[in-house]
C-alpha cells in the first residue's frame, strides 16, 4: 500500500459503505439489460444512496481517510460509465461522450498512479467536475427513470457536462504538472 494509505482504513464504516457502491454495479447492468425497472430503481436509489451516506458517515464519525477520498470518485466513476454504456448501447448517449468520459477517467487515473507515490494528500475532486457530473446525473436520471416530455433537453446538458468535466480535467492536470514544479 501506498504510504497515503493505512491498513485499517480498508475497514472503516465509510469505506465499507464506498465498497457496497461497487457491488452494486452488476445487479445494476443486469436489471436494466433485462428491463426489470423496479430492482433497477432500487439498485440505481440505494447506490446513489450509498453516495450520500459515506460522506454523511465519514464526517459523523470522523472517519476520513486518504483511501476513501481515492475509492468514492472511482466508485463514481465506475458507475457513472456503466451506466453511460448501458445508455449508449440503447442509443441513448452518444458515441463521442462515451469515448471522451473514459478518456478522461483514464488520464486522471493515469496521471494519478504515476503521481501517487509523490503526494503527500489526495486531491480531491473539485466544483466544476461536481457540476458537469449533477448535468450529467441529470441527464442520466432523466432516461433512467424514462422522462420522455425531457428526452429534448439532454443533447444540451451533456454538451455542458462535457465542457464543465473537460475544465475539472484540465485542473486535474495541473495539479499533477505542479507537482513536478514543487521539487
Amino acid at each position: 500500500m501506498s504510504k497515503l494509505f493505512k491498513y485499517s482504513d480498508i475497514f472503516l464504516v465509510p469505506n465499507l459503505i464506498t465498497y457496497l457502491r461497487f457491488l452494486l454495479i452488476a445487479p445494476m447492468i443486469i436489471t436494466f439489460n433485462l428491463d426489470m425497472k423496479m430492482y433497477f430503481y432500487i439498485i440505481l436509489f440505494v447506490s446513489l444512496l450509498s453516495d450520500f451516506l459515506d460522506g454523511v458517515a465519514a464526517r459523523k464519525l470522523n472517519q476520513h481517510s486518504e483511501l476513501g477520498k481515492t475509492l468514492d470518485p472511482i466508485a463514481d466513476g465506475i458507475t457513472l460509465f456503466a451506466f453511460i454504456i448501458l445508455l449508449n448501447r440503447r442509443g441513448d448517449i452518444a458515441d463521442w461522450f462515451c469515448i471522451f468520459y473514459f478518456a478522461r477517467q483514464m488520464t486522471i487515473l493515469i496521471f494519478s498512479l504515476v503521481y501517487l507515490p509523490k503526494i503527500e494528500k489526495i486531491y480531491g475532486s473539485n466544483i466544476i467536475g461536481k457540476t458537469g457530473v449533477c448535468f450529467l446525473g441529470a441527464v442520466l436520471s432523466i432516461y433512467a427513470l424514462d422522462l420522455t416530455n425531457f428526452f429534448y433537453l439532454t443533447e444540451y446538458l451533456i454538451l455542458i457536462s462535457a465542457v464543465l468535466l473537460f475544465i475539472s480535467l484540465l485542473d486535474y492536470i495541473r495539479f499533477f504538472l505542479n507537482l513536478d514544479y514543487k521539487k
